[in-house]
């Protein structure tokens, strides 16, 4: 269904890219036919039609904005350190089925922003290698126990975090 939308937003988008092609031509034929330095006229705007009643509306691409929380002095800090980290996503990781069947791969990178208390907030994925992984990703992340935070001048803040999480089959 959504490759669909995409196809009919594709087919529209390039009908309106060659109907402009069109225009922004023939305005540039007519001004070199004026000989006597007139100003060229104005460019026509081509408005895209409406779509059939029935027809499936495209999507909108997602979008997003990223968090900009400072940088600290002392990065954010799972509770026991990268040793404990590591165990944390071995013990709890669930390798998703499709992937599995698929054969996929990789590392998924997930940002995350670590509050002054601690909590997990703004969870991104900003790789995602399919089959099911970076919604994995995500829900470990979400399952986090609380971290130790950031530090600037001693005081905790508000940081952002970047973590790769592997996903690699062993038959």
């Amino acid at each position: 269904m959504r490759q669909g939308a995409l196809a009919l937003f594709a087919k529209a988008s390039s009908l309106s890219l060659l109907c402009l092609c069109f225009t922004a031509t023939a305005a540039q034929e007519k001004q070199s036919a004026d000989e006597d330095g007139a100003p060229p006229p104005p460019v026509p705007v081509v408005v895209i039609e409406e779509p059939k009643p029935g027809a499936e509306m495209p999507a909108p691409p997602p979008t997003f904005t990223p968090a900009t929380p400072r940088q600290a002095e002392q990065a954010p800090q799972f509770p026991g350190g990268e040793a404990a980290l590591r165990a944390y996503l071995g013990n709890n990781l669930q390798y998703p089925a499709k992937a599995v069947q698929d054969e996929v791969q990789g590392a998924v990178v997930v940002d995350f922003d670590v509050d002054v208390d601690g909590t997990i907030q703004n969870i991104l994925i900003v790789r995602d290698i399919g089959g099911g992984c970076g919604a994995e990703a995500e829900r470990l992340v979400r399952k986090m126990p609380r971290w130790q935070p950031g530090r600037q001048g001693g005081e905790a803040v508000k940081a952002t975090y970047r973590l790769n999480i592997h996903f690699v089959l062993t038959h």
